[in-house]
Order: structure tokens, then C-alpha cells, then sequence
């Protein structure tokens, strides 16, 4: 369907106060102009619902009528909702060569700069970011910043001089900084 011509595109961004009905509601307005869902992500941070979307509008719809629809609905449920029309060309997954998939952590004592810190020595070295979960957990009585990226390091790169960049980063931030392919990850931490 992405090779069709015809076919119209949306991505649309969701975020706001959470509480039951927003995917009802937006999917609802989605499913009037005749959408169909292709991709969803959302999830809740403290408080806080997002949700990003790819669409594609139904057979005779229009963009205008779909953002007209979204932003009345915005409105109605004090949301940001955003909308915004993609070409085929925007569909094409960001693509860095032959690359294995790798699962980074970092602990540790939160302070400001723990996720650049870490990012920057992956944009460094040409890293791609495919998925980032960062949040502070309660330990007994201590409270430990903890961040998993999944990666796509470039096949070939000397994963050891990587780990020590990373590590002494770590060090400087006063993290601890662990760096695993995401299958030797899944079998480590397999239930």
C-alpha cells in the first residue's frame, strides 16, 4: 500500500492529561473520516498519555476534514493533538547499513544530563536510537535513575572501544553504563 500513489498519509501525535477514552475517542474520530491505523505506540508517564500514530485517510477524505475533526476534539478533551501529512517517501524506516541490535542501560543517581550524556556518544559514532525507556525507581530507601536504549551499532565497529566510551562517560556522569547484544540481554534477563 505504501507504493500507491493514491494513498493518503497522516502521522498524528497525541499527548495530555491521561484518563480513560482518549484512544477511544481519537481512534473514533479516525474511524468517521474512514482511516485506517497502520501503526500505534502510546504509553503514560507519570500522568502524562502519548500516543503517535500512522494513518492512512479512507477512499474520497480529505486532510482538512480530518484536522478539522481532531482539532474540535483537541479542544473538547484539552489535548494537543497534532496532525500532519506524510509521503511515501516519510515511510521509509531510517536505515544505517547492516547493523546489529544491542540493549544499552545506564544507573544510577538521577541528575540532569544522564540521557545527553549517554546519546551523545552514540550520535558520536553513528548510532541509531530505536527505542529509549528512562524513569527513576525506588530502590529501598534510594531512589536510581535507570535508561534502555535499544541501539543499532553498525556491524563491523569495535564494540569494545565502544563499551570503554561508554563506561568512562559513565564514570563522569557517575553512572554505571552496561552495553549487550539484545539477544545475550533477552536470555540474561529472560523470566
Amino acid at each position: 500500500m505504501i507504493d500507491d500513489p493514491r494513498t493518503k498519509w497522516v502521522a498524528v501525535t497525541v499527548i495530555g492529561r491521561d484518563r480513560p477514552g482518549i484512544v477511544a475517542n481519537v481512534s473514533g474520530a479516525l474511524y468517521r473520516q474512514r482511516c485506517s491505523i497502520e501503526d500505534l505506540a502510546q504509553t503514560v508517564i507519570r500522568g502524562q498519555f502519548a500516543m503517535i500514530l500512522i494513518a492512512t485517510l479512507g477512499e474520497g477524505e480529505t486532510f482538512q476534514a480530518l484536522k478539522n475533526d481532531l482539532g474540535d476534539l483537541s479542544q473538547d478533551l484539552g489535548l494537543d493533538i497534532d496532525l500532519r501529512q506524510l509521503t511515501p517517501e516519510d515511510l521509509i524506516p531510517y536505515e544505517s547499513g547492516a547493523t546489529e541490535p544491542f540493549i544499552l542501560t545506564a544507573r544510577g543517581k538521577d541528575r540532569p544530563g544522564l540521557v545527553y550524556g549517554i546519546s551523545e556518544v552514540l550520535a558520536e559514532r553513528g548510532i541509531n536510537i530505536t527505542n529509549l525507556g528512562a524513569q527513576v525507581a525506588r530502590l529501598g530507601e534510594e531512589r536510581e535513575y535507570i535508561q534502555v536504549f535499544e541501539v543499532d551499532i553498525p556491524r563491523g565497529s569495535d564494540y569494545r572501544v565502544l563499551q570503554e566510551k561508554l563506561r568512562r562517560r559513565g564514570l563522569e556522569m557517575g553512572v554505571s553504563v552496561d552495553l549487550q547484544h539484545k539477544d545475550v540481554f533477552r536470555a540474561i534477563n529472560q523470566i
